[in-house]
Formats: C-alpha cells, sequence, structure tokens
C-alpha cells in the first residue's frame, strides 16, 4: 500500500512536461484537485513506494492523458529538488522529467479541465502552478 501524501506538510512529486513536436503540454487542474485548482501545470503526481520512479512517471502518463507506451518517444529525467510553497505552508521534494510523444491524441482524466499546446515562451500568458516556468527552462536543456 503505498504512503498517503495528500495532506503531508513534505511530499515527493513527479513533474512530468509533455511535448509533442515542437509543442508543450498545458493542463488546467480541475476544481476537484486538492492544491491548485484552476491552475495550468504540467503533468504532476505523488512519489508510490510500489512503482519506481520511471513506472510511476508511465503510469501518470496513461492515467493522467490516456497515453499508452507506444505512444511515448523518450522520457529523460532532470533535476531533483525541494520547493517550498509558502502559502500552502508545504514542501514538494520534486522530480523533473520530460517526456516526448509521438501522439498528440489526449484524453484528460477528471485531474484536468482543458489542454493547450504552446510554445515554451507562451507559457507566461498563463497563470501557471508555483516554479512551472524555473522547471520549464530547465527541461529544455535536457
Amino acid at each position: 500500500m503505498p504512503t498517503d501524501y495528500t495532506h503531508a506538510k513534505s511530499a515527493p512529486v513527479i513533474i512530468i512536461f509533455v511535448k509533442y513536436r515542437d509543442k508543450f503540454l498545458l493542463v488546467k487542474r480541475s476544481e476537484k484537485m486538492l492544491t491548485y485548482q484552476g491552475l495550468w501545470s504540467c503533468l504532476a503526481g505523488f512519489v508510490d513506494d510500489d512503482k519506481t520512479i520511471e513506472e510511476k512517471v508511465m503510469f501518470e502518463l496513461e492515467e493522467e492523458l490516456g497515453l499508452k507506451k507506444e505512444d511515448v518517444k523518450g522520457i529523460k529525467k532532470g533535476d531533483t529538488y525541494l520547493f517550498v510553497d509558502e502559502k500552502l505552508d508545504r514542501e514538494w521534494i520534486r522530480h523533473i522529467f520530460f517526456a516526448e510523444i509521438t501522439n498528440p491524441n489526449i484524453k484528460l482524466s477528471w485531474e484536468h479541465s482543458e489542454l493547450v499546446w504552446i510554445a515554451p515562451e507562451d507559457a507566461k500568458n498563463y497563470e501557471t502552478t508555483p516554479g512551472l516556468h524555473e522547471d520549464m527552462v530547465k527541461v529544455m536543456a535536457l
């Protein structure tokens, strides 16, 4: 049984930037989410004890976007670092990933209400989750 980090002050999370051709995916967090409702984000999820971190990345791509393994061209791991959100009084141990896909036909789960494919420089035009812009810069260097 995986650890439940839902209300933990400090939690390990994966942050997944998804790219198709020259565009990055932003998804709008649904009102059903516990944090950051209505903000634009990349994919994110708690790190599970019962999966390797790489298995969790693929799980999130399948669960949140409806993608299959054959839709994923490649996955790269970026930085891992501590992100403190003082507004929420929470710490996120962020494991950054970059996934390039071959199939842009996304089926959003309940976690997101909308999606948009953008050029990286257009992210500034969206109200995003904390740290998204800085993480996107890091992931583009992978």
